[in-house]
């Protein structure tokens, strides 16, 4: 039997995906609420799907997501979980459904498409025999191919984006996958692995974590044009770092960024210790010139306060030398929470873009920018749980076109019925669209 993933990292995935907000050295600027949010998909769980994952998007403008729930109503609480498609227009298609058994369930990722259209994603598994953790693939007509089934030791409980080089390689992480604790205390988990799958599906274990060099990679790995894969460990690093994040063990590390080169080389960029820096780093994004940003959502400014005696989290840059660098650092004054979406967006003057999920601002979190310089901007006020049919707790944002946002709301929108199957009742969650 496989252990069953701590479905806290699961729902901080939302948070898969990057976010953050915060007061800056200089002035905060004023909450811009002047643009015209709409809902472009309310999702009302049955066959069309419940409790929505990150977005891509295509050069079209055609959107794409998981739902971690619905698809097959027989599957209830056992969840399931769908893939489908917002073309331009808003049209909403559910491209697959999952039943539940080896070709996976749970999908609580976000995905990755290549250029003939075929996406590709993990499922968590729902920790029993029969509901799989598996990478998969999906055709542009809903045809899904299982190309690796998880087991326990290599790649357990796949809960985080796949990524895709120029020859269809796929390249991931298993949080929990290694040798059972690894020389730390894990409850008999290992300390996480990196994965390559080849397009015939051919399994690859790249690299097994031990504890300094990280433990329970997240957020997913981005390549570099010359097939060198970065990412972020939530723990492990400087073991003796005691500012854990968000459901963070103490005593377990403060994280690390780290690179493996196409020959198996791993180097550590970066090792968190908690205050200045940060702690539970979460996924990376880069740009195109190869630096590399993310957030830490503990550490950094650390206030003696009850409530925040670990900071409420940084965000980072890391250059192609590995010269690390605090952009910005989060204060009660700019978020009371630190629960952000896994990953930033970055358009192209440098600005990062990103959102706090809840128990801020208005009480349901914020969409927020951050300039080259680190100056920090409110761009929007998300609604609290229950106060209207928008949703609530968003899970993080894709950039479109002239200025306009896409995101997801984890929970909320209309309030149904079949939602509280899986203990939600004010909604299965929502697609939207931000306009300047």
């Amino acid at each position: 039997m496989k252990p069953r993933t701590n479905f806290s990292s699961a729902i901080r995935y939302t948070r898969t995906a990057a976010a953050v907000a915060l007061l800056i050295v200089t002035a905060i600027a004023p909450s811009a609420q002047a643009q015209t949010y709409t809902v472009l998909h309310a999702f009302a769980a049955g066959s069309d799907g419940a409790i929505p994952g990150p977005l891509i998007r295509d050069a079209q403008g055609n959107l794409y997501g998981a739902t971690r729930y619905g698809g097959i109503t027989s599957c209830g609480e056992d969840t399931c979980g769908t893939v489908y498609k917002i073309d331009s227009t808003g049209k909403y298609t559910v491209l697959y459904r999952f039943t539940g058994g080896s070709d996976g369930t749970d999908p609580v990722a976000g995905l990755v498409r290549d250029d003939k259209g075929n996406l590709y994603g993990t499922t968590q598994g729902n920790g029993f025999i029969g509901g799989a953790s598996v990478v998969f693939k999906v055709t542009p007509k809903g045809q899904q191919t299982v190309l690796f089934n998880a087991d326990v030791l290599d790649a357990c409980c796949l809960d985080s984006p796949v990524a895709l080089d120029a020859q269809g390689n796929l390249y991931g992480m298993s949080p929990y996958g290694g040798q059972p604790n690894c020389g730390v205390a894990r409850d008999q988990l290992g300390c996480g692995t990196l994965f390559k799958v080849s397009p015939s599906g051919k399994f690859t274990v790249l690299h097994v974590f031990k504890g300094k060099d990280g433990i329970q990679p997240e957020g997913g790995v981005v390549l570099d044009a010359k097939g060198n894969i970065y990412g972020t460990a939530a723990y492990g690093g400087k073991l003796k770092c005691d500012y854990p994040g968000w459901g963070q063990p103490r005593g377990a590390g403060c994280g690390t960024i780290y690179k493996l080169d196409p020959s198996g080389k791993l180097t550590i960029l970066h090792t968190f210790t908690g205050p200045g820096d940060g702690s539970y780093p979460l996924g990376l994004i880069i740009d195109s010139t190869g630096n590399l940003y993310g957030i830490a959502d503990s550490g950094g400014d650390v206030i003696k306060h009850s409530n925040y005696a670990y900071g409420l989290g940084t965000v980072f840059k890391v250059d192609t030398s590995g010269k690390f660098s605090v952009l910005f650092t989060f204060t009660p004054e700019t978020t009371r929470n630190y629960v952000y979406g896994n990953h930033l967006a970055i358009d192209s003057k440098g600005n990062l873009y990103g959102v706090q999920q809840y128990n801020n601002c208005k009480g349901g979190g914020c969409l927020f920018r951050i300039d080259p310089k680190g100056n920090y901007s409110d761009l929007f006020d998300f609604k609290g749980e229950g106060e209207s049919n928008d949703g609530w707790m968003p899970s993080g944002v894709v950039l479109g076109s002239d200025g306009v946002l896409y995101g997801t709301m984890f929970l909320g929108g209309p309030p149904e019925t079949e939602c509280a199957d899986f203990g939600f009742t004010n909604g299965c969650g929502t697609v939207f669209k931000l306009t300047p």
